[in-house]
């Protein structure tokens, strides 16, 4: 027998609390530059010598842009040749999905999470006053989850910590949503606290603490196939249906070998960026004290004396009254600097080592880090960017299942609850289809993630790549060349208008052709053009070809130009 869900509940928190709470706020402190623990009796002396470089941020980002291209697609695979023909509208309505919930940014939230907190976390609901999908990011704070399991896939049961406003549970409940039981009385609350990352910057708790809150926790029994909604003051469930579905689609960038929590990307670089820290820190009292400090001989000139000589214009005379005649002589040893400290260069190239062991232990390249030295040819790019493709590919291929599962189960809702038609752009193609509920009932399709990688995408890999394979492309009757010219484009970054209109193409190309035949066809009545022409024919008969009709002018078509220019 499961325990009591209110047991299970406080297990969770209590964990969270003790365990995971203190290394995600850490980490989320670090991702903004807060490494130091100041308070109001942290001298301003030493306050003013802290100093830092957050390599955490510069890890996070180029993880983001590294694992997640600016438009992340999944295109649909039919798993009979039934579903074949609707592939194309499948995928014009998984990019209008992704594309309204705003899919790029999204995914971003749960990378930064994932390098962070150690999981991102998908949610992918139905939005009925929309009549679509609804994806969002979860807080992995918020989020509970069967640990005993190595598998996301086998988690027994999901608990949300959902905090909602009193006023939205009110209505909630006069909608006949919630049901609350006889004599209850749900009182509203503050924004819990165990949910509130650690020194938060800005004026996010004071505003939070303006409204008045409910905590929901959505409790999904994957084992009993119901999903419940708790609410811990009353001791009650309030809501409870058939659950279909599990909503979440949870990855870690690192997997912990233990269960299924995973590890951060942080969690593996602290050590370093500490380190990184305190010796930055050490370097800058060094540099601060290399900075001259002028001594002086108060023996031979008053203190007075010696303000007015500090404050008198340059050249300009300042009269001064030496303590005794010896002063007079000896004022050319009057001021001499203190000695200096040098820089230690060990501890500059400890540094850089720390710098070094953090891009390592994350597999992250140079050329990902924006630190490309030295002429590289495309070619060379392209080698870095496979040999770092090699080291984040368990890490990519993690983030890659979980949006398929996303658009997995995007498209099951969309298929059980879609009531509006929608119209999209067929993908791969300048079409546009209906899609309905009806349309979409025999489809049965797989997703797969498409790939992406910055460094393919360079402009100089492309070009290179193109030099190489141009001639076959245009040589080849396979490709359809208007579509490869818009992909160069659009490749290369250049605006839609570098392109001429499909249109005015087809007109420049027929009207190139009618010139070409009429030109043909003048040519057959002149001289010397006819006197070719006869003797080809001449020479077709004596070999036993057929001759040319009378109705067909020599030359007729033999000086075809492609309207493509290819």
């Amino acid at each position: 027998m499961p325990p009591k869900l209110s047991t299970l509940i406080d297990r969770h928190e209590n964990y969270y609390k003790s365990v995971e709470k203190p290394v995600f706020d850490k980490a989320r402190r670090f991702y903004r530059g807060d490494f130091f623990r100041i308070n109001a009796a942290t001298p301003s002396n030493a306050l003013a010598m802290l100093c830092s470089k957050n390599m955490v941020y510069a890890i996070t980002d180029t993880a983001i842009s590294s694992l997640l291209g600016p438009n992340p697609q999944v295109a649909a695979v039919p798993r009979n040749p039934e579903s074949q023909e609707a592939a194309g509208a499948v995928n014009g309505l998984l990019e209008y999905i992704f594309d309204v919930n705003r899919m790029r940014r999204r995914a971003a939230t749960t990378l930064i999470d994932a390098v962070l907190c150690k999981r991102g976390i998908f949610k992918t609901g139905w939005d009925v006053e929309n009549d679509r999908p609804s994806i969002k990011a979860v807080d992995p704070s918020a989020l509970f989850f069967d640990m005993t399991v190595r598998d996301a896939d086998d988690c027994r049961y999901w608990i949300e910590a959902t905090v909602i406003s009193f006023d939205a549970f009110k209505e909630r409940v006069a909608a006949g949503i919630y049901k609350i039981p006889d004599r209850a009385d749900v009182r509203p609350d503050r924004y819990p606290r165990w949910l509130r990352p650690d020194n938060q910057q800005g004026q996010t708790d004071t505003i939070r603490d303006a409204f008045q809150w409910v905590t929901v926790y959505e409790h999904y029994d994957v084992e009993r196939k119901i999903v419940q909604h708790y609410v811990r003051s009353v001791d009650a469930i309030v809501f409870e249906e058939t659950l279909d579905y599990v909503p979440y689609s949870m990855y870690s960038l690192n997997q912990s070998g233990i269960d299924v929590s995973g590890i951060s990307e942080v969690q593996l670089v602290l050590p370093q960026q500490e380190t990184i820290n305190d010796l930055l820190t050490h370097l800058k009292q060094i540099s601060y004290l290399q900075i001259p400090r002028i001594l002086y001989d108060k023996g031979l000139i008053a203190e007075e004396d010696l303000n007015s000589l500090v404050a008198a214009a340059t050249g300009s005379y300042v009269g001064i009254t030496p303590k005794n005649s010896e002063a007079i002589r000896s004022l050319n040893s009057l001021f001499f600097s203190a000695p200096t400290p040098d820089t230690p260069q060990g501890v500059i190239d400890f540094v850089a080592r720390q710098e070094n062991d953090m891009a390592y232990i994350s597999a992250l390249a140079d050329a990902n880090r924006g630190q490309v030295t030295g002429a590289r040819t495309a070619t060379e790019i392209a080698v870095v960017d496979a040999q770092m493709r090699t080291r984040l590919a368990t890490r990519e291929g993690h983030l890659n299942d979980a949006m398929e599962d996303v658009a997995r189960k995007a498209f099951y809702l969309t298929r059980k609850h879609m009531k509006t038609q929608r119209m999209v752009r067929v993908s791969g193609s300048r079409e546009w289809e209906k899609v309905d509920f009806a349309s979409l009932q025999g489809v049965d399709s797989d997703f797969k993630m498409v790939g992406y990688s910055p460094l393919r995408k360079n402009p100089a890999v492309m070009i290179e790549s193109l030099i190489q394979l141009l001639p076959q492309i245009r040589d080849s009757a396979n490709f359809d060349h208007r579509i490869v010219d818009e992909q160069i484009a659009a490749g290369m970054g250049w605006p839609a208008r570098a392109l001429k209109p499909a249109d005015q193409v087809a007109d420049e190309g027929a009207a190139a052709q009618a010139a070409a035949e009429k030109e043909a066809m003048g040519g057959a009545a002149g001289g010397a053009p006819a006197l070719a022409a006869d003797a080809i024919a001449a020479d077709e008969a004596a070999q036993g070809a057929p001759e040319l009709p009378p109705e067909l002018p020599a030359g007729g078509g033999a000086a075809f130009m492609s309207a493509k220019g290819l």
